[in-house]
């Protein structure tokens, strides 16, 4: 008779002229060891396969959503507006190097302090959303004092003098009038589609570096 190793156990065993011609085991402990190391190969298999599956549909589902967001008006802007105000705030701080002064705030005169720079809009985006990405309609601010706290402190207090005669202090009376002129006029709403603001962050982000470097 010829040997046969058990695929259960390992061992040699005499294959009987009645085994049936697949059988691989020597006993019937070693053929339910085998029948069970099948049964969780097949269960790990088909867990993986699921798993697969899953990654697969997460992975389509993560770039169907990032393609719907990008085709949203709305959702470009959430990205853009950033990108904007960021390049903004180093253009100013870039303005005030070049001319070897101390940055301050367009609407109070006075340096950072404790506070955060940021970007001031004129015009606010509520006010007039066309004039959101317009570098003329923004200035240099104190973000929580002048900005949230002030509402952009457009027309001063008894502490600051304002945006309005914070262009005309920087700029002169005649230039300082024309900024505000340019901003109260410029009231058209625009229409961009997500192509333009894709395209325009993709500059704004640029510039960004490129304002890194200059200021150092």
């Amino acid at each position: 008779m010829a040997s046969k190793k058990c695929k259960g156990c390992g061992d040699l065993y005499e294959k009987q002229d009645n085994h049936p011609p697949f059988r691989n085991w020597c006993g019937i402990e070693c053929a339910l060891s085998i029948a069970r190391t099948a049964q969780e190969k097949a269960k790990a298999k088909k867990q993986a396969k699921v798993i697969r599956e899953h990654k697969n549909v997460k992975k389509a589902s993560k770039k169907a959503l990032r393609e719907f967001n990008r085709r949203d008006v709305r959702w470009q802007h959430k990205q853009t507006q950033p990108a904007f105000n960021r390049m903004r705030v180093l253009q100013e701080l870039l303005w005030f190097k070049e001319r070897g002064q101390e940055p301050t705030c367009i609407s109070c005169g006075r340096p950072i302090g404790g506070d955060q720079w940021c970007c001031g809009h004129f015009k606010t985006v509520g006010a007039q959303s066309g004039l959101r990405y317009d570098p003329i309609n923004t200035r240099l601010q104190h973000n929580r004092n002048c900005n949230m706290g002030l509402s952009g402190d457009i027309y001063g207090t008894k502490n600051t003098h304002g945006y309005i005669q914070g262009l005309k202090n920087r700029f002169g009376d005649s230039k300082g009038q024309a900024i505000i002129d340019h901003c109260e006029t410029n009231t058209s709403i625009v229409k961009w589609s997500w192509q333009d603001l894709e395209s325009m962050r993709k500059e704004f982000n640029q510039r960004i570096r490129e304002l890194e470097q200059e200021i150092g």
